[in-house]
């Protein structure tokens, strides 16, 4: 293992995120992690790019402005490495330090597997090459970009479920021994039956969303708009393929708003216009706290917001 004191800075949403988390630990003696998510990577990173030898951020990126200053300055830019997906960010690949891959000729690409291409490169840990490291790298790259060229691909939407039902934590557990102790990847009976119990709950939240779904027109494309606060990809993939429009609005009252769409308009330009950024068909903003507490004041007309008293 390398003996470096590395920090990975990571997106906290989804198996994309913390994936890198358990491929990193297989290299890297000591690793500290930051699950965060895309409006705090300026601060996160410069707060602590001081105190660590190599910081690696993934499925995130950083300003243009940040990546300017880390680029001129020759101690900064020999630690930080980033590797990003989204097209939003491919303009940080004028930067030594960054790489950000949003597809090949063969494949689409996500954090997870650019990442584990990387390490690839500097480690000759014998856990990475692996089959069974192989099929969870290529099941978490499937899921997050719903690149489904076979039948059988879809069977990667397994991992979905099991995320879901797991955690973070007990994921990334789960996993770092799995590699370890497997040389390829199979489901047991339990869970199997867990998946399905997950797929059925999953399912009935689907068809109970999709009756709150609301209509309308944005730039003369058919939108939908809804209330979800959890598994938005496959809600919003769900009701792209199921009602005649264009793209789908997710919102998240805890203060996230996600983007999918079937190509017939560029999420990633729209969701830039609102602090966020993304893919082409998946893409995400922050909902500021001034907007949460302007739909609170709109909700309760009575109510007067103060802010916490010190103690």
């Amino acid at each position: 293992m390398i003996n470096t004191n590395l920090l990975l800075i990571t997106h906290i949403a989804d198996e994309d995120g913390i994936t890198p988390v358990i491929l990193a630990k297989l290299v890297y003696k000591k690793v500290d992690t930051i699950l965060i998510n895309p409006g705090e990577v300026d601060n996160t990173l410069k707060e602590n790019i001081n105190k660590y030898d190599l910081i690696h951020v993934t499925d995130l990126s950083i300003s243009d402005s940040l990546a300017k200053e880390i680029e001129d300055n020759e101690k900064y830019r020999s630690k930080v490495k980033i590797f990003d997906h989204h097209a939003t960010a491919l303009p940080l690949n004028k930067y030594s330090f960054a790489k950000v891959i949003v597809e090949t000729e063969t494949q689409k690409e996500s954090a997870t597997s650019i990442y584990y291409n990387y390490l690839l490169t500097v480690s000759n840990n014998s856990i990475l090459h692996k089959k069974v490291t192989k099929q969870l790298v290529n099941a978490v790259r499937i899921v997050d970009t719903y690149d489904f060229k076979t039948q059988s691909d879809k069977a990667a939407l397994n991992m979905d479920y099991l995320f879901s039902i797991l955690g973070r934590e007990t994921y990334i557990k789960y996993f770092t021994n799995y590699l370890k102790h497997h040389q390829t990847f199979k489901y047991t009976k339990r869970e199997k039956f867990l998946i399905k119990l997950q797929k059925d709950k999953i399912d009935s939240y689907i068809k109970r969303k999709e009756k709150e779904l609301i209509l309308g027109k944005i730039d003369n494309h058919k939108v939908g708009i809804i209330f979800a606060e959890s598994n938005k990809s496959l809600l919003g993939n769900y009701l792209l393929n199921n009602h005649n429009i264009d793209f789908i609005i997710l919102i998240d009252a805890s203060g996230k708003i996600s983007y999918r769409g079937k190509g017939l308009y560029d999420l990633s330009k729209f969701a830039e216009k609102h602090n966020g950024g993304g893919h082409k068909d998946a893409s995400g903003s922050p909902i500021e706290q001034k907007v949460q507490e302007k739909f609170i004041t709109e909700l309760f007309s009575e109510i007067k917001l103060t802010k916490e008293e010190q103690k």
